[in-house]
């Protein structure tokens, strides 16, 4: 097998498609962190919020590490803690509040 390096297999990116990458890799750890950070921001641990949302300790580290958590989870926890869960769409003339 022949050794190649990275750098010359790596694909040419102009700066905007670098940066655009650059916005996507941004925008995907964002997700993958909304359950940790809110569970966090209300000062649960894993285990207390497995008993929220009865299911185990094990299955709340699963659901943080996915890139894309359930709605249902964030509202179970957002109520559980006596808050609503609002979701917004803002357009440049408006806003629109999203039931749930």
């Amino acid at each position: 097998m022949t050794d190649i390096k990275y750098s010359e297999w790596r694909p040419k990116l102009t700066p905007d498609e670098e940066r655009e990458i650059a916005d996507g890799v941004i925008a995907l750890k964002t997700r993958i962190s909304l359950l940790k950070d809110l569970r966090e921001q209300l000062g649960l641990s894993q285990l207390e919020l497995s008993d929220i949302l009865e299911t185990t300790q094990s299955n709340v580290s699963k659901m943080e590490a996915r890139a894309d958590p359930r709605l249902s989870v964030i509202r179970k926890l957002v109520e559980h803690q006596g808050g609503r869960l609002k979701i917004v769409a803002e357009f440049p003339d408006k806003e629109l509040e999203l039931p749930l």
